[in-house]
C-alpha cells in the first residue's frame, strides 16, 4: 500500500473538525476515499460506499478528473471538493432548455463552414445531445464513443483508451463529436484523441454547456454556466444518489 494525501477543500473541513488534509494508506484513489469515508463517515454527504464522489462532488487525482479513471487506478493525491467550493448550487435542466441548446448550437454549425457527416457522442452524457442534434442537422449516422484514462501499475503517465469502440466507419469524413458538459475538458479532449485514430477528415466538437474552468473549449456549446446540471434523463439518478444521503 502507498501514503495517500487526501485534500479536502471548500466547507468539507467543517466536517473533519477543521482538517483540510488527510493521509490514507491505500493501493487506489477510491480504496483512498473509502478509508476517508471509515474515519469520517460524516463525509458520506460527498463520498459513497463505492469511494465515489456523489453527485455535486468531484474528485481529482493527480489532478485528473475521477470519472476518467477506473477505481483500481494508484494515486498520490486526491482533491475533494463541492462543484462551488462555496456550497453546491444545481441547474435543474427542463427539456425545454435542451431543446433550445440544441437550436443555438445547430445554428451555429449551420451558419459555419462545417459540414458534418457523421455524429459521434460520448457515452453517457453525450447520446441523447448527439441524437437531437442528428435529427436537427439531418445526419443519419450516428456513432458512441466511450474512452477512460488508462494508469498502468507503477506507472504515472496517462493515456486513454477506448471501453467501447466506435462500430461505424468515419474515415475520411467530417464528424461532429458531441457531449452534455465540458467541466475539466479531459473527456472531450481524450475522446478526440481516440476518434482521430479512425482518421476521421475533420473533427469538431459541441455541448450543450461549458464550466468557466474548462481545460477545453468545444468548437460549439450553447452556454457556459456555473452550476452543477442536472439534465431531465438523468432526474432518477439524481434522487437517488443524492437526495437520500444529505
Amino acid at each position: 500500500m502507498a501514503q495517500v494525501r487526501i485534500r479536502l477543500l471548500g466547507a468539507l473541513k467543517e466536517r473533519t473538525n477543521g482538517k483540510q488534509e488527510v493521509w490514507v494508506e491505500a493501493r487506489s484513489w477510491s480504496e483512498a476515499l473509502r478509508a476517508l469515508l471509515a474515519s469520517y463517515p460524516q463525509l458520506s454527504v460527498a463520498v459513497d460506499d463505492r469511494g465515489r464522489p456523489r453527485p455535486g462532488f468531484l474528485v481529482f487525482v493527480d489532478g485528473v478528473d475521477c470519472r476518467l479513471l477506473d477505481e483500481g487506478a494508484p494515486a498520490n493525491e486526491v482533491d475533494l471538493l463541492p462543484v462551488n467550493h462555496g456550497g453546491v448550487e444545481f441547474r435543474f435542466v427542463t427539456w425545454n432548455d435542451v431543446e433550445e441548446a440544441i437550436r443555438r448550437i445547430a445554428d451555429k454549425i449551420q451558419a459555419s463552414s462545417f459540414k458534418p457527416e457523421v455524429i459521434v457522442g460520448v457515452m453517457r452524457g453525450g447520446i441523447i445531445p448527439g441524437r437531437l442534434l442528428a435529427d436537427r442537422l439531418g445526419i443519419e449516422d450516428i456513432g458512441v464513443i466511450e474512452v477512460k484514462l488508462y494508469i498502468s501499475a507503477g506507472q504515472r503517465g496517462e493515456r486513454p483508451y477506448l471501453r467501447q469502440p466506435l462500430t461505424l466507419s468515419i474515415k475520411d469524413k467530417r464528424v461532429l463529436l458531441v457531449d452534455d458538459v465540458s467541466d475539466s475538458g479531459l473527456t472531450l479532449q481524450f475522446s478526440v484523441q481516440a476518434l482521430s485514430l479512425y482518421m476521421p477528415a475533420e473533427i469538431k466538437t459541441a455541448t450543450l454547456y461549458i464550466k468557466p474552468w474548462t481545460k477545453y473549449v468545444p468548437d460549439y456549446y450553447a452556454e457556459q454556466v456555473n452550476e452543477w446540471v442536472i439534465f431531465p434523463w438523468e432526474t432518477e439518478e439524481f434522487e437517488r444518489e443524492y437526495r437520500t444521503h444529505r
